[in-house]
């Protein structure tokens, strides 16, 4: 528990120094890369919607390790996408934003159920 508070708290003091810093679109995208990046090494279980108050009969359910696969390369693309709106155009970014969010929903839906 303490661990996860620290990894928050953290966090939140990343999130305020790169706000007070960065602003805009870059600031989004280094948000999605911490977060990506916490749950490809495996300190970012915090970040799963639902996964923390699930019981324990539900999270048997899922395969921890895909799951983290799933949302941390969402988050990856998210940063990407939003560091390259300028490149891309807001249109195109909006578009592929929808494509990436759907495809999360149905593989975290699927892959990564046991």
């Amino acid at each position: 528990m303490t661990k996860t508070l620290i990894y928050v708290s953290l966090a939140i003091v990343f999130i305020a120094v790169v706000d007070t810093f960065i602003g805009g679109l870059a600031r989004q995208a280094i948000i999605c890369l911490v977060f990506s990046i916490l749950l490809f090494i495996g300190k970012g279980d915090f970040l799963i919607a639902g996964y923390n108050t699930a019981s324990k009969e539900e999270k048997e359910q899922y395969h921890t390790k895909r799951i983290r696969i799933v949302l941390g390369t969402c988050f990856l693309l998210l940063a990407g996408l939003t560091a390259l709106r300028d490149t891309i155009g807001a249109t195109v970014m909006f578009i592929a934003i929808g494509i990436v969010l759907v495809a999360t929903l149905i593989l975290a839906n699927t892959w990564t159920k046991k």
